[in-house]
Formats: C-alpha cells, sequence, structure tokens
C-alpha cells in the first residue's frame, strides 16, 4: 500500500504489518503508518475526494486502479478508477455487485488475517472484528456478544458511533432476545422487522438511543460449543438482510469465532505462566521468612527467661502482642507455602473428635474477648479416621476464626462447630455462625486466591489453602450461607486414605 506525504506528496510504498510504524520522508516528514487490520477501508470511484475522517484531500486521478492509500488518520481508501480505467456508462448496476465482491473479499481476507494475527488483547481484538464484520455487510452496527459463566450474554463491543461504552455493560439473560435465541438453539437469524418480533429485547435500544430496523444474529461456535454470538444491525439498504448476507457472516462468524478462541487461549496461558512464577516467587520468600521466624521465636524465648530471672516489671500485654503477632506472621508464610507448592498429606490414624475439640478449645478465649458462644457438639462415637493432622487442624481453626470474624458485632451471635458421620466411609465437621452472610458474588470468588472481605485483616489465602488441602485428601468443601442470616461451612473427608493409583487391590 501507499503513503503519499501531506507535505511534499511523495509517495511511499509500505508493506503491511501487525504493528504501527513511522516512514521519513527525505522532506524531514514524519509518516505515521497504522496496523494493517486498524485501518477503515473506504472505497471511491472519484478523481478527488477528501477522508472522510480528517478531511485531508486527496488526487485519486493520479493512482492506478486497485491503488490502496494509507492515511494517517486510520483510513485505508481504495481506489476504483484511474487513468488507465475505461470510461463506463451504463454499467452502474455491474459496478456496485464488483464493489461488493470487492468489500467481502476484503472482510473475509482481514477475518482470516486476525486468526494468525499477533493480537492477544481480546478488547483490542474484538473492536476490530466488529469493524470488519460492519463494513463487510454494510451495517450500521455491530456487536459481539459473548456468554458469561451463567449462561447469560454479555455485550463487549459496538461499531454504531457514540454508543459504544454504553452497551459494552449491556447482559441479557440466557435465552433472552434474538440474539439470545440464536446462542441458544446455535442457529442463525434475520429479522428485518424487530419490533413486531415478540423475541425482541428493548434493552440495547433503551440503553443506547439506537434505533434497531433490522437484524442479522449468527452463533460464534468453535470445537461444538457457542461461545457467543456476532449480530449485525440495521442494513444499510431498504430491503433487509439477504440470505446472501447470512452466508457471508457465517462465514465471517467461523473466522471470528477462532480468533476470539485463540485470544482467550492465549490469555489463559499468559496468567498460568504469571502465577507459576509467583507461586515460586512466594514459596522463596516465605521459606526465608520462615527462617527469620525460627530465629524470632527463639530470640523470644531468651527475652521471656531473661525478663523472668531479672524481676523486670515488664507489661504482659506487650509480651502477648509481640507473641499474637509473631502467630499471625508464622500462619501467613505456612499458608504462602501450603498455597505455592504441591505435596501429598502425611497421613496419620487420629481420633478425628480430639483434635476438633482442640480447636475450640484454643479459640474459646477469642470467643469470650468477643462476647461470642463457642458451642461444640460432637457426634459420640466418632472413632478414628486416618488423615494430615496438622493440615486438617489448620482448616477447621481457618473456619472457626472466620466464623468468629464474622459475628463480631452483632449481639448474642453463637457459633457452632459439629462432627458427624458423612457416610460409613467419611466424616465431617460443620461450623456454623449467625454473622453477616454472605451475597451470591461473594460465594463465587470465595476461594481465590488473595481474595478477602476483611480489608487488611485479610490476607486472602486461608480459604484457598483450606480448599486445597480438603481437595488433596479427595474431600470436599461446602457452604451455605444468605446475607444477615449466617453461614454454614462443611468440610467432608473420607475415613481412610485413598489407595496409590498403582496398587491393584485383590479380592
Amino acid at each position: 500500500m501507499l503513503v503519499e506525504c501531506p507535505k511534499c506528496s511523495r509517495r511511499h510504498e509500505v508493506a503491511r504489518s501487525d504493528g504501527d510504524a513511522t516512514v521519513a520522508c527525505p522532506c524531514g516528514e514524519g509518516l505515521k503508518v497504522l496496523a494493517w487490520l486498524s485501518y477503515r477501508r473506504i472505497f471511491s470511484d472519484r478523481g478527488r475526494m477528501a477522508c472522510p475522517s480528517c478531511g485531508r484531500e486527496y488526487d485519486l486521478s493520479k493512482f492506478r486502479v486497485d491503488t490502496q492509500v494509507a492515511c494517517g488518520c486510520g483510513s485505508l481508501i481504495l481506489v476504483k478508477s484511474g487513468p488507465a480505467a475505461p470510461k463506463a456508462r451504463g454499467r452502474r448496476k455491474t459496478d456496485q455487485s464488483e464493489r461488493l465482491h470487492d468489500v467481502e473479499l476484503h472482510g473475509l481476507v482481514d477475518t482470516a488475517r486476525l486468526i494468525h494475527s499477533a493480537t492477544h488483547d481480546l478488547d483490542k481484538l474484538l473492536a476490530m472484528v466488529i469493524r470488519i464484520a460492519g463494513e463487510t455487510l454494510d451495517a450500521e452496527g455491530a456487536t459481539i456478544a459473548l456468554r458469561d459463566k451463567e449462561g447469560g450474554l454479555v455485550f463487549r463491543f459496538v461499531v454504531t458511533e457514540g454508543h459504544a461504552a454504553k452497551l459494552k455493560s449491556l447482559r441479557l439473560a440466557k435465552g433472552e432476545g434474538i440474539v439470545g435465541e440464536c446462542v441458544a438453539k446455535r442457529v442463525a437469524l434475520i429479522v428485518n422487522s424487530p419490533r413486531e418480533d415478540a423475541r425482541f429485547s428493548r434493552k440495547a435500544d433503551d440503553e443506547s438511543g439506537f434505533l434497531t430496523r433490522s437484524i442479522l444474529c449468527v452463533p460464534l461456535t468453535v470445537e461444538d460449543a457457542c461461545i457467543g454470538a456476532l449480530e449485525l444491525v440495521n442494513k444499510k439498504s431498504a430491503a433487509g438482510f439477504t440470505r446472501h448476507d447470512l452466508a457471508l457472516a457465517e462465514a465471517v462468524a467461523d473466522q471470528i469465532a477462532v480468533a476470539i478462541q485463540n485470544a482467550l487461549l492465549s490469555q489463559e496461558a499468559l496468567k498460568a505462566e504469571r502465577l507459576a512464577a509467583i507461586g515460586e516467587a512466594v514459596a522463596g520468600v516465605a521459606h526465608c521468612i520462615k527462617n527469620m521466624l525460627n530465629g524470632l521465636n527463639g530470640g523470644m524465648y531468651l527475652l521471656k527467661s531473661s525478663i523472668k530471672k531479672s524481676g523486670a516489671d515488664v507489661p504482659d500485654r506487650s509480651i502477648g502482642m509481640v507473641d499474637r503477632n509473631l502467630e499471625l506472621l508464622k500462619g501467613l508464610v505456612m499458608d504462602m507455602l501450603t498455597y505455592a507448592k504441591d505435596r501429598q498429606p502425611e497421613y496419620e490414624e487420629r481420633d478425628f473428635n480430639e483434635l476438633v475439640q482442640s480447636v475450640v478449645d484454643l479459640m474459646l478465649a477469642k470467643a469470650a474477648e468477643r462476647g461470642l458462644a463457642l458451642r461444640y457438639m460432637p457426634e459420640a462415637g466418632l472413632g478414628k479416621a486416618e488423615f494430615d493432622g496438622q493440615g486438617v487442624y489448620r482448616c477447621v481453626l481457618n473456619l472457626v476464626g472466620n466464623a468468629l470474624d464474622a459475628c463480631e458485632g452483632r449481639e448474642a451471635a453463637e457459633v457452632e462447630v459439629r462432627t458427624r458421620r458423612a457416610d460409613d466411609d467419611a466424616v465431617a465437621v460443620e461450623v456454623a455462625d449467625q454473622g453477616c452472610g454472605m451475597d451470591e458474588a461473594t460465594r463465587k470468588s470465595l476461594f481465590r486466591a488473595f481474595f478477602s472481605t476483611k480489608g487488611s485483616k485479610g490476607t486472602g489465602l486461608g480459604l484457598s489453602v483450606t480448599q486445597k488441602i480438603i481437595r488433596e485428601h479427595g474431600g470436599k468443601i461446602e457452604v451455605d450461607s444468605a446475607v444477615g442470616q449466617g453461614t454454614t461451612f462443611t468440610i467432608t473427608l473420607p475415613r481412610r486414605r485413598p489407595a496409590p493409583a498403582n496398587v491393584t487391590r485383590k479380592g
């Protein structure tokens, strides 16, 4: 493609590229060349024209037919007439057909390029995708709607001027609207009179002030999974969308779906690499801090012994403050080490009720300080089970501590700890509080690393580590909560350790 210097009119031929670049003109002017896929294509058969985006004047009669002129503002002018072009009379319909085929061909080529491009930024990719789709199908608007975890649709981008920011936050429930039916049934739909269609949702129009006159909707499918839909709005011709548009949209949508999937996979791979690097760094730092803590604990022991021998009057409160913070720091370091490293439980046979009792006994003082009742109700005769005593102890301790924190500030609130048989081969412990409870959004994020509702008081690792330890045992942790009504966590553990994978039992 060509770039024309606005200062000296010198032309420079530049190669298409996936990134922005600058061409230095001999006159001293720096010419900006954008990434190939970011250009907005404009077909022109006039001798002179002004760029519709920046107003710069171009004498297109000096360019050969099919020359591509890249304007620095982001418009790509495709010259459809020139000095060598014969004057055509009475062929307006044919010329229009040829122009249409050029647009469609360029659209298909550009979407194919997206699949192999180095663009891993999903927002940037979607912005390019819908611009190409809108131009290719001659529509006023083009929207990408992607499925969320609940099966509903989130509108990511729209090309209509002035409405992108509003529709970016729009969400439709599962099966809602014409686009919802398109995704739910995985079927392409043409609706040229949407306001007369019972399936039509007015949310988008109400949010943006846009008036929808026609809709073409195509599902985005990858490996037999529907990830969303491409929606074209308002065909510029009065006849509305046609079967030809549908076939073209399906071809474009197939490529768009692959491009989106590639971007998502790249993001997940990059996130996994970052988490792995963070995990290694966290494990190294935690190990160093653990060694320092051993020294601090030894120093505290010597300090206490010296104070006791000297008979010095040192307030117990100050010593207790140091001890508590050392314990908190020790717990944080152990959580970091446990979360960052894969480990196998160190199984031992222990009385399950006794282990839970030891946790409750430890937390009674904390409950009393806050004016809360902490009750333990074990099931009699529960017997012994095989588990990692230290790991399960930390899990129960974390749940009881969280329950007491959730009840803070609530008068006459109670925390109950119950053990029971889950079945013949499993035991369970329940920690129920009458605290503030949790909403749905909090429950969904509960076991995510570094998520915390305690602000600076929480590390966000406690429940992640608890879940990890329980899963390493082959058990499960469940939560039942309602805002203002309290929360119940249930840990279920197999009574016996799982048999090694390479061992075949005889019998």
